[in-house]
């Protein structure tokens, strides 16, 4: 059986524009037919929110089958929300999770065709146009899945009235086999207000000054996006990043 190594590097490219985050999109790369771009499916989700006054770290496992009986090679595209970078990308390489190396973008072009040329796949994460990361998965194999972690931290800002927002966009457009949403927030003497939830069954419960909320679900598409909602307090301590 062949066996792929891969070495994962960040190119950091010196410019940024801002847009909206949106939903991550997965194309399946040369498919020569429609069955074998449905191929890949997005079947497992795990999803963990960490709200530590102004600052949200959001962590997104994704895992991605092929049904197919070709390996196949995807390309992932993940909008970040406005002004966020990713700051976590985390491929699994033989059954273990690999974590990203950064590197600058002319340094990691050089690499990244070193090692193509010595038939080793490498895993590269690059930023693309707008607020927007792409990073190629392969190899899919056939009857098989891979796992990558992508995550990022930003400020939150507060709105005309005086609360800080976050939001978690979850409009997928097909039910996932597991799905779970973990979210956190630390250290709230008020209790965080959900503005929106993707269903019914999600709640923030209170465990001292510190509120949790988890839903695991199968088969399961989102109804809504999440959106929490912190009250200010006089006393919060704002971190600057």
């Amino acid at each position: 059986m062949k066996l792929f190594k891969t070495l994962i590097i960040i190119p950091l490219i010196l410019f940024a524009f801002f847009v909206q985050a949106q939903m991550p999109v997965f194309k399946v790369q040369q498919a020569e037919t429609d069955q074998q771009k449905e191929a890949v499916k997005l079947k497992k989700l795990s999803i963990d929110v960490q709200i530590t006054g102004n600052i949200a770290t959001t962590v997104m496992t994704m895992t991605f089958f092929n049904n197919s009986n070709r390996i196949l090679e995807g390309e992932l595209t993940f909008p970040m929300p406005e002004g966020v970078s990713i700051s976590r990308y985390a491929l699994d390489i033989n059954g273990k999770m690999r974590e990203a190396v950064p590197v600058e973008k002319a340094k990691a072009t050089e690499v990244f065709e070193s090692i193509e040329r010595r038939r080793v796949d490498p895993g590269l994460l690059e930023k693309v146009e707008g607020n927007n990361f792409r990073t190629r998965i392969y190899p899919l194999p056939a009857n098989g899945s891979r796992t990558i972690i992508v995550g990022y931290e930003e400020e939150l800002n507060f709105n005309s009235g005086n609360v800080l927002r976050y939001h978690l966009p979850l409009d997928y457009n097909q039910p996932i086999e597991n799905f779970s949403l973990k979210t956190t927030v630390f250290e709230s003497v008020l209790k965080p207000e959900l503005g929106e939830q993707p269903d019914g069954s999600f709640d923030l419960k209170a465990n001292g000054n510190t509120y949790v909320g988890e839903i695991n679900k199968t088969n399961y598409q989102p109804k809504n996006g999440l959106t929490i909602n912190l009250p200010k307090r006089n006393d919060l301590p704002e971190v600057q990043m």
